[in-house]
């Protein structure tokens, strides 16, 4: 796939520089030292800073232990690697994640001299990455803001842009000195290349660059923005928050402070302090490093793996959002992200960390539904979406999500009259096609097809994007009266891009819904497996047109593969046609097993009907008859689970 080689030269430098948080053997000499050489403030601390205790389990012993570093982050119990980063450092082991969560809990307690150890002993040892990365700020913290400079400077070569030029501004954000960050955040600015990505897929280095950097050049530009509001140079103010309008229309705190600014009222985030700014670098670092791991695992072409995508990268947006204790917006990101993992608990116990005067607090409490909704517990997820609905003022996307809370409880009689409310709160027409297709699917999700299929017409000819498209296309396959133009335009977007797996995905699979165009269908999604071989929703595409063609042991090895690797986000779609496949196979409680495992995973009312249905007769039509599979120019498929 042609994006996949621009990830490659894209990514490189980004992947190659990422061993500062991962295992390293090469240490520096002072680092090899036996455990009784090692300085004595290498020990363990007794008591972990009051800032990385707040979201640690309440009530439980203070020996607990975890199984791996991951099970402690689902948990957010950062209490706990702290204890253990320490212990680790005293082993001197080399995992960078230790080290990072021992340093901030010296710096954040005032401990310099035992930071300072913690750094000569990580990865690479004090003029390693790991140090390049975090001295600078020890530096600061010890009141020299200059030299901390000068360390940025002596080791900007292991971070791509703009990461250096933040770390030099937040050092003078944190001492105070605005001008010169100002100066630093401007140069910056006038570097970057500011145009917000594109809504398709990107097909160009420069927009893969693009897609890449988005989130990197949104927050420090909305650092720029934040310093020149505090000098008072409004229009410089004004010009950054825009161009961070561009990548995110929604930002409550970029319109919160373009308010204040217009009043004459300083931002309502306080100014930063060292400690603070370490927690924001570490913010900006925790998305790089979690990007590079990511992009390193999709190179290789590994399956996805369950739970979190990088344990460094998530230790370190943990840490960053405790100490830099205004950061609600990337406590909205690390509860979710902890969520998707299944790390319920832990995802509870980060958002509610958002302050109920924070900007972000209708944000909190979607992210709570989400939560209660994850719990089995739709009368609290409903009580949640209420208070959101209380807190949203004018902000229409709040309650359009109060919309989705609904519709995923399975009340489309609230879910409606909240989209219909977002409606009339909203002119631009980007944000009116968003609101009508989120009622379609509302409305599809009931079972209301002919109102699903008028929303998203309606969505297409106000805007005409991608994200509308394939929206577009997901509904009408379904509806027999739109089957058709929903495939026509499922042809529209394969012929802008033909070596997109979601969009050979769309096209396929609204193809093999009708028997017309179930071989077409098929050779496409042989396509599209070919190039997304962990995309487990072509893969369960292709196991469904196997299946459609009788072919039932080929049909399981791929649907079981798209099962497993939909990872903690059971799917009742995969789930659905895995029990199909096992009935057909004569493995009946298995099918019914299966059966009950989509219900569990909320699936749309139609489906439910159709699964209750199943569960309560079995299959009652007739198997589809085992016909000659279409020939393709690509390998055959796997006849077996262990082939795959």
């Amino acid at each position: 796939m042609r994006w996949a080689l621009l990830a490659a030269s894209v990514a490189a430098a980004a992947i190659s520089s990422n061993g500062a948080f991962a295992q390293d053997a090469k240490r520096e000499p002072a680092a090899q030292q036996s455990s009784d050489q090692r300085e004595p403030s290498a020990a363990p601390a007794t008591t972990t800073a009051a800032a990385l205790r707040v979201t640690s389990p309440p009530n439980v012993a203070a020996d607990r232990t975890y199984d791996t570093p991951q099970a402690a982050l689902l948990q957010a119990d950062i209490d706990y690697l702290v204890r253990e980063g320490h212990r680790a450092v005293g082993r001197d082991e080399a995992d960078g994640l230790w080290y990072a969560a021992a340093f901030a809990d010296d710096l954040a307690a005032g401990r310099y001299a035992d930071a300072r150890a913690v750094l000569r002993g990580a990865p690479g040892g004090i003029d390693g990455s790991f140090a390049d990365m975090l001295e600078p700020f020890l530096i600061a913290a010890e009141g020299n803001v200059d030299r901390a400079v000068e360390r940025v400077d002596s080791g900007g070569d292991n971070l791509p842009q703009p990461l250096p030029e933040v770390a030099r501004a937040l050092l003078f954000e944190s001492a105070g000195r605005l001008p010169e960050a100002a100066a630093v955040y401007a140069l910056m600015v006038e570097r970057l290349d500011t145009t917000p990505p594109g809504d398709a897929e990107p097909q160009t280095s420069a927009e893969f660059d693009r897609a890449l950097n988005a989130a990197r050049v949104t927050h420090s530009v909305y650092r720029a923005a934040l310093v020149s509001h505090r000098l008072g140079r409004t229009a410089d103010a004004r010009r950054y928050y825009n161009i961070v309008l561009g990548f995110a229309p929604r930002a409550v705190d970029v319109q919160a402070n373009l308010a204040r600014l217009d009043a004459g009222q300083a931002p309502f985030e306080q100014p930063l302090t060292v400690v603070g700014a370490t927690g924001r670098w570490m913010l900006f670092i925790s998305e790089f490093v979690t990007q590079a791991e990511t992009l390193q695992a999709m190179i290789a072409q590994r399956d996805p793996e369950a739970g979190l995508a990088s344990e460094s990268g998530t230790a370190l947006l943990q840490i960053g959002t405790l100490l830099a204790n205004d950061s609600d917006d990337w406590r909205l990101y690390a509860a979710q992200q902890a969520l998707d993992a299944g790390g319920v608990d832990g995802a509870q116990r980060i958002i509610d960390q958002v302050p109920a005067t924070s900007p972000f607090a209708p944000d909190a409490e979607i992210v709570r539904a989400s939560i209660q909704i994850e719990r089995g517990n739709d009368a609290a997820a409903a009580a949640s979406a209420e208070r959101a609905l209380s807190l949203a003022g004018s902000r229409w996307s709040i309650i359009a999500s109060v919309g989705d809370v609904y519709r995923r409880i399975g009340h489309p009689d609230r879910a409606i009259p909240a989209f219909d409310r977002a409606l009339t709160m909203t002119q631009d027409a980007k944000d009116r096609a968003d609101v009508l297709g989120w009622r379609a699917y509302a409305h599809r999700f009931s079972g209301n097809l002919s109102a699903a299929s008028a929303d998203v017409r309606e969505a297409y000819r106000i805007d005409p994007s991608v994200d509308t498209r394939l929206l577009y296309v997901s509904i009408l396959m379904d509806d027999p009266a739109a089957w058709g133009d929903g495939v026509a335009m499922a042809r529209s977007l394969f012929a802008e891009q033909p070596d997109s797996v979601m969009r050979l995905n769309a096209l396929g699979y609204a193809l093999i819904q009708r028997p017309e165009g179930l071989e077409e269908g098929y050779r496409l999604l042989w396509r599209g497996f070919n190039f997304g071989q962990t995309d487990y929703s072509v893969i369960d595409s292709l196991g469904w047109a196997y299946y459609l063609y009788g072919h039932f042991d080929q049909a399981r090895a791929l649907i079981e593969r798209a099962n497993d690797l939909s990872g903690n986000n059971p799917n009742a779609e995969i789930l659905d046609h895995l029990g199909d496949v096992y009935w057909r196979l004569n493995r009946r409680d298995d099918a019914r097993a299966t059966w009950r495992r989509a219900i569990e995973a909320r699936p749309d009312a139609i489906r439910r009907r159709d699964i209750e249905q199943k569960l309560s007769r079995g299959l009652t039509v007739a198997a589809p008859r085992q016909r000659a599979l279409p020939q393709v120019s690509l390998p055959e498929g796997p006849a077996q689970r262990d082939e795959l």
